[in-house]
């Protein structure tokens, strides 16, 4: 299966339904599904949940659950739709209310339950992440689900595990059903070739796709990543990728260069290729890319990194690629390597610039 109809595959899916992809590598087909490029047009988000050992059935549920209350508290406050609960000040949570209430009802969003989002903005306005116990675990889920993306909610569940226990399998099967009736999203679950003739998983294989893998991803030590992620995102930095918000943050600061740069913006290439690039100063045609090893340290993400590369060359882009842990390390030593880039563009573009004697 292509990246192309990994895509098709997984947008194509009815909400409130599962699909099983059988891959040779779990964690290859991993940082293929991010090293995907998703544009608007596919009308999804992605929030992914990984696994290196399957957990029971209930320790299953409760991640769902805490991993898709983070990942909302993340997007706050663009729950619903862009900017539904922007205020310039502390709004008390009544007020908030009731600007949504109105908001709900003109755009007829379905579902929506008063108690869990009042509770639910309380918990963000004290800094919490909204995992409320008060609440079932379905209605949990539905809410957040619809918290996250009211249109299409895709949950992709990796399974690293080769070898998983048979009643933990038996759980897994009863565990993503449950998951896509309770939150109406569409559910991808990646498993190994391995499990294809577990009886446990019957109600979940029929219908599986073959996705096959490029080579097999190495363990890196140094890697300490999230177990999920939510993609597309458009116009802010990463809320899950630490160098994407220290670099923000840097940016911000910097005069010469604060106005230039936006955060995951869309680009088409000469080849007609949709790409969301991590930076891009639109004037000066200049991407900045930041390379974290989940999302590149594979077969798949190399080669995907250079086909993106060249298609940004030959529409006149030049692509910087710097390392996660580099601008981690050492944000300032980014922040100049960025400017050098600017600066050589003012030059061989002669743009104008109010710093070219700068330094």
């Amino acid at each position: 299966m292509s990246e192309c109809a990994l895509n098709k595959a997984l947008t194509s899916l009815q909400p409130g339904h599962v699909q099983t992809f059988l891959c040779g590598s779990a964690v290859d087909a991993l940082g293929q599904l991010l090293s995907a490029d998703w544009e608007p047009v596919h009308n999804c988000r992605v929030v992914t949940q990984t696994w290196k050992q399957l957990p029971e059935q209930a320790q299953m549920i409760e991640d769902i659950v805490a991993t898709l209350a983070e990942v909302a508290f993340e997007l706050w406050p663009d729950w619903y739709q862009p900017g539904s609960f922007v205020s310039s000040d502390n709004t008390a949570t009544d007020a908030l209310l009731n600007r949504y209430s109105a908001l709900a009802l003109q755009e007829k969003l379905e579902g929506l339950c008063q108690p869990w989002l009042k509770a639910a903005l309380r918990a963000h306005q004290k800094g919490k992440i909204p995992v409320l116990k008060a609440f079932p675990h379905g209605l949990q889920l539905a809410q957040l689900s619809l918290a996250i993306d009211p249109a299409c909610l895709v949950l992709a569940i990796v399974i690293e595990d080769t070898a998983p226990l048979e009643h933990r399998l038996l759980g897994l099967a009863k565990a993503v059903s449950w998951l896509a009736d309770q939150s109406q999203a569409r559910i991808a679950l990646f498993i190994s070739e391995d499990l294809s003739t577990a009886s446990e998983l019957d109600s979940v294989l029929y219908g599986a796709n073959r996705f096959a893998s490029t080579a097999a991803s190495v363990a890196s030590p140094q890697a300490v990543e999230a177990k999920h992620t939510v993609f597309p995102i458009h116009g802010k930095p990463h809320p899950f990728s630490p160098g994407e918000q220290k670099l923000a943050e840097w940016l911000a600061k910097d005069t010469e260069l604060a106005t230039l740069f936006h955060f995951n913006q869309s680009v088409k290439t000469v080849k007609l290729s949709p790409y969301i690039v991590d930076l891009l100063w639109a004037e000066g045609r200049v991407v900045v890319e930041i390379d974290g090893y989940r999302h590149h340290g594979n077969q798949f993400g190399f080669a995907q990194d250079r086909q993106r590369d060249y298609e940004l060359l030959i529409s006149g882009y030049v692509v910087l690629r710097l390392p996660h842990d580099q601008v981690m390390a050492d944000v300032e030593v980014a922040v100049e390597k960025i400017r050098d880039v600017v600066r050589y563009r003012r030059r061989q573009l002669s743009l104008p610039t109010d710093f070219a004697n700068r330094h």
